[in-house]
């Protein structure tokens, strides 16, 4: 029997009590609280982000072509951002008025204005721009662009200025699929997700050379991961079938795997409760993990078919999860109350 086939026969799942499609019992981590309906939106979303100050939820409609905004407060769609074709991602910072967004489309990445809600500048990012992660501490962004999503044959990382959307380092990767992104600020290191080759490339922070790769056995299409420092750890989700790995950060060994609902788009560390939040195709569940790296499952929630794409607000007492309109209903925006 093969290494991946055997690691993967050894992942255990756990049982969980029945739960019915977005409602959980009582003494539940999750509970559903309130559905913001996005009338008119048809596909599926890609991520998610946040304005503390607002209040205000900026949803990705990647196959709609438009940034959705919806205020908490209101539970309401209260803007709909037209003129990109498939937006990715995006980046609030405190305190800014521009928020940048990626998109794959030539020339389509720009600035949106958080006052007005509107486009009001392209910005001149590689094509098929997608994945971003905000080094605060050096007020930069890494952005991943290039590969089969465009018809390329290698990757782009780029180093952006968050102020101006000018590009500060850009370097060609040899991979054709580049997924989300982690930093060790300790020792300025950069994990990216290389999906097509079943790896986390590890890249210097600073001048973006490729310093190793590691592979991942039993795993194929990596793309949710989070860096954890405090216990060296980092967090990798494989969406086929659905599993994630923890690694040592520092050695990249796998210290243990657990079944994850197939083909998730994030996942969120609430480090004060040592819990993972990973939204997948058909359920939202909820890890709990412990100092000596095991994992369990502690609840699952049942969602509506493609709802892959959510976040834990911050302070971690609210998650917000896409769902795409299904046949004959209404997309929306479903909000739990993390208990």
């Amino acid at each position: 029997m093969k290494l991946a086939a055997l690691f993967l026969s050894a992942i255990v799942l756990t049982s969980v009590s029945t739960i019915v499609l977005g409602q959980t019992e009582t003494s539940s981590i999750m509970r559903l609280s309130q559905s913001i309906a996005l009338p008119g939106i048809q596909g599926g979303f890609d991520h998610l982000a946040y304005d503390s100050a607002g209040k205000r939820i900026f949803v990705a409609a990647e196959d709609n072509g438009t940034v959705e905004v919806v205020d908490l407060p209101k539970a309401a769609r209260i803007a709909s951002i037209s003129g990109f074709q498939n937006p990715h991602s995006m980046l609030l910072r405190p305190g800014s008025s521009t928020i940048l967004v990626t998109d794959s489309g030539p020339g389509a990445s720009a600035f949106i204005s958080s006052v007005v809600l509107k486009k009001i500048r392209q910005l001149k990012l590689a094509l098929g721009a997608n994945c971003i992660l905000f080094d605060s501490q050096h007020n930069r962004v890494y952005v991943t662009a290039g590969g089969d999503r465009v018809h390329q044959a290698s990757s782009i990382l780029q180093l952006i200025n968050p102020d101006t959307g000018e590009t500060a380092k850009s370097v060609t990767v040899s991979a054709l699929h580049l997924q989300p992104m982690a930093l060790d600020r300790a020792t300025k290191r950069l994990f990216v997700n290389f999906a097509d080759q079943n790896a986390v490339g590890i890249f210097d922070a600073d001048s973006l050379q490729l310093l190793s790769t590691w592979k991942i056995p039993g795993c194929r299409k990596n793309s949710p991961i989070v860096f954890d420092g405090e216990h060296h750890r980092l967090f990798v989700v494989c969406g086929d079938p659905g599993v994630l790995f923890v690694l040592n950060s520092d050695s990249g060994s796998v210290k243990a795997s657990i079944r994850t609902p197939p083909d998730p788009d994030d996942m969120d560390l609430d480090a004060s409760t040592n819990r993972l939040f990973i939204p997948g195709n058909g359920s939202l569940n909820v890890y709990e993990v412990f100092h000596s790296d095991r994992v369990a499952l502690i609840q699952r929630v049942a969602t509506a078919k493609d709802a892959r794409t959510g976040f834990l607000l911050p302070g971690g007492r609210r998650y917000a999860l896409a769902v795409p309109a299904s046949k004959g209903g209404t997309a929306h925006i479903d909000i739990f109350d993390v208990h």
